[in-house]
């Protein structure tokens, strides 16, 4: 009896998951926020790693963390100007 009841909760939060229509706004707007405020933590990481391996003349270190940083800020100019889905 206690495995159907757990059963039709899992469905019913798939079931909502995959919809995605009973997520309130809000909820969606802090969640996007917390993202946005952690990759920008990484890549400030990053950018300091940067600056440090060019003081110390590690110019192959420098230019490998600077295509990941590079990349990353391109990732989240396309995910911050993406047309909204329906």
């Amino acid at each position: 009896m206690a495995d159907l009841q757990w059963r039709e909760k899992v469905k019913r939060i798939t079931n909502v998951a995959e919809s995605g229509q009973h997520v309130p706004e809000q909820a969606k707007i802090f969640g996007m926020g917390c993202f946005y405020i952690f990759f920008a933590f990484i890549i400030l990481i990053f950018l300091f790693l940067l600056i440090g391996f060019i003081q110390k003349g590690h110019y192959i270190a420098a230019s490998i963390v600077g295509l990941i940083c590079s990349g990353g800020i391109v990732i989240i100019r396309r995910i911050i100007n993406a047309d909204r889905l329906p």
